[in-house]
């Protein structure tokens, strides 16, 4: 196991690449990754401002996809804040107190309209599902509803907006298949003229949605492969690269499974498999900043390097005019992947269109850690070789 480090960061940079022929024509081409977007949908915080990000967000993915060959976008997860349901908001701190009451509909209407600017330009797209986008996490007013109870369960708001018979997904020919109520999905992207695959898995995935995982992967040999799944990695600014175990209680008493043990009964086994993405985690906010970044590198069965990418800024509100609390939380921000062919590298970059800013570079700590997190570049893993 390669744990990050600085010492890491130059063994890769300075590695000698396996020999491999190059496209006929060498080119850059970019995945964009969209970290969590639950702070812009979510009713309760300022709106439209937090749907204006989110628009935002969308339009310039659309609008640069010339400029930066976009060939793919994926989702890691918490579209929405409430889930599916009802809920209360105190408000005031009365000795009898008042509430304000929510229908969490509008949350999925927000990201509708949002993720429809992405969905009218035909560039291909996944989502994978996080803990807030579950039927039963919001807080229902009676106990007739799912409540706040664990487990998590349930796709059918997600199967209805998101789902493999939506607007979004239904007839595309760059979309695979789904299982599970469309918690888990495979879509198909060409960069550089080399086609790939990508797996949108449920947050912890089940045993029977690895299952399913593997049959697709078995029917597409040979394809490098890209996993989003929700949670992953811990944020580095914990000073740690562990993988992100501690939450069984999402699932308590089912089978889901524990980021280590996806890893040891799935990733590891499948030598294609090169790079995992992933959000949830981040470090608490102090004057509107907030850390959720990581990287850990780790040798699968066939000995090759596996990726692995925590992108979450959702503890982030500065705005544009600097102050914290100016901006719904994540600011705009999200994360861009550029292959370049001829160099052989993956140049891992961070930008907010909402603040039309760069993450990590001349050495600024944009999110109170150092810079290596927001903005570097990796050699071209022997997956991407052949």
């Amino acid at each position: 196991m390669l744990l990050l480090s600085r010492r890491l960061f130059a063994i890769f940079a300075g590695a000698t690449l396996l020999a491999a022929a190059l496209p006929a024509s060498a080119e850059i081409f970019t995945v964009a990754v969209v970290p969590d977007t639950q702070n812009y949908a979510d009713a309760t915080l300022p709106q439209p401002r937090g749907e204006d990000t989110f628009v935002q967000q969308m339009r310039y993915l659309v609008d640069t996809r010339d400029e930066k060959n976009l060939a793919f976008v994926t989702f890691v997860g918490d579209i929405v804040q409430h889930g599916d349901g009802r809920f209360r908001q105190q408000i005031g701190t009365d000795a009898t107190p008042r509430y304000r009451y929510w229908d969490t509909r509008a949350e999925w209407d927000i990201a509708n309209r949002a993720i429809s600017v992405l969905g009218h330009s035909g560039i291909p797209f996944g989502m994978s599902p996080g803990n807030h986008d579950y039927d039963n996490y919001s807080w229902w007013l009676d106990g007739n509803g799912p409540g706040a109870g664990r487990p998590l369960s349930g796709g059918r708001v997600w199967d209805l907006y998101f789902g493999p018979q939506s607007r979004y997904f239904a007839g595309r020919s760059w979309y695979g298949g789904a299982f599970n109520q469309g918690l888990n999905s495979y879509q198909f992207f060409t960069g550089a003229g080399r086609r790939f695959l990508h797996l949108s898995l449920e947050m912890q995935p089940t045993p029977a949605a690895l299952e399913w995982a593997q049959g697709v992967i078995d029917a597409h040999p040979g394809l490098p492969i890209i996993v989003t799944t929700h949670e992953w990695l811990l944020p580095a600014a914990t000073g740690r690269t562990e993988r992100s175990n501690g939450y069984q209680s999402y699932f308590a008493g089912t089978d889901h499974l524990p980021p280590d043990e996806v890893w040891n009964r799935f990733i590891r086994r499948n030598a294609q498999i090169f790079l995992i993405l992933s959000g949830h985690n981040w470090t608490p906010t102090v004057d509107g900043v907030s850390q959720g970044e990581n990287l850990r590198v780790d040798r699968n069965d066939a000995g090759h390097p596996v990726y692995q990418m925590l992108q979450d800024y959702q503890g982030n509100t500065v705005g544009p005019d600097g102050t914290p609390g100016s901006a719904n939380g994540g600011a705009g921000w999200l994360r861009f992947i550029a292959f370049d062919t001829e160099r052989r590298k993956m140049h891992f970059y961070t930008y907010s269109p909402l603040l039309s800013r760069y993450a990590g570079r001349d050495g600024e700590r944009t999110f109170g850690a150092e810079p290596r997190y927001s903005d570097f570049e990796l050699d071209f893993p022997p997956q991407l070789l052949r």
